[in-house]
C-alpha cells in the first residue's frame, strides 16, 4: 500500500486522470471526481492551490477561491452581515456541494 500522502492525481491527455505515487501510476479514471475519490478513499487529501478572490480587479477580504490544476473548483467566503455573520460559506463549482461553518482556522489565518 502506497504512502497516502504521497499520491497526486495528475491530468492524463486523452486519457483521462491518473492517480500516482511518485512515478507509478496506481489507477486511470475518466473523470476527475473518480480519482479524487481513490485518493480519499486511501486516506489522502486532495491538495488545492488556494488564491484571494479579484472581482474587477480588487481582491475580496475573507474570500478565497480554490484551484486544482489552475481551473478553479470552489469558494470559501466569511459571511460579514446578518445572522449568519461570522460564519464561514463554501461551494464547490462542479457537483454543487456547499454548506456554512463557524470556524475555518486555516482561512483566519489568510483573512488577516
Amino acid at each position: 500500500m502506497p504512502a497516502a500522502d504521497r499520491l497526486t492525481v495528475r491530468f492524463a491527455y486523452q486519457r483521462g486522470f491518473q492517480v500516482v505515487d511518485g512515478s507509478a501510476i496506481l489507477k486511470t479514471f475518466d473523470k476527475q471526481d473518480e480519482a479524487f475519490n481513490f485518493v480519499l478513499g486511501r486516506g489522502a487529501r486532495v491538495w488545492l492551490a488556494w488564491s484571494r478572490t479579484v472581482i474587477g480587479g480588487q481582491t475580496e477580504p475573507f474570500d478565497f477561491a480554490a484551484a486544482f490544476q489552475q481551473e478553479k473548483v470552489g469558494r470559501i467566503l466569511k459571511t460579514m452581515h446578518g445572522p449568519a455573520a461570522g460564519t464561514w460559506f463554501w461551494t464547490c463549482h462542479d457537483g454543487g456541494a456547499c454548506g456554512t461553518v463557524e470556524n475555518v482556522g486555516w482561512c483566519q489565518v489568510f483573512a488577516r
